[in-house]
């Protein structure tokens, strides 16, 4: 309990509102840069390597480097691929991302 609140403040002391805002409904325009192809496709491969995630449909994800962090919003679609928007923009070296958040298929 204490740790599912912990990580909620954390997302929401992060991305603000988005953090909590459903999926598909659109309440503002997203101002944060997109990761870039390469960057998206190792987070993508990551999360689809993750047993913890295999059953969720979505994700909050942190990457952090060595100047700043950044956080993602994946979903998962019904063949098992994730699509992630957002994280930390451009290649870069020594990213540690960890899941916030996650929720299972039958939110």
């Amino acid at each position: 309990m204490i740790r599912s609140t912990l990580l909620l403040v954390v997302a929401a002391a992060i991305s603000g509102a988005d953090a909590f805002a459903p999926v598909g409904m659109v309440t503002r325009v997203n101002t944060q840069l997109f990761m870039d192809d390469t960057g998206a496709k190792k987070l993508e491969d990551t999360l689809k390597a993750d047993p913890q995630l295999k059953e969720s449909s979505r994700a909050t994800i942190l990457e952090c480097d060595d100047m700043e962090c950044a956080t993602a919003q994946c979903t998962q679609d019904n063949r098992g691929n994730w699509h992630c928007e957002g994280g930390l923009e451009g290649e870069r070296d020594n990213v540690k991302t960890q899941v916030l958040m996650h929720s299972d298929n039958d939110d």
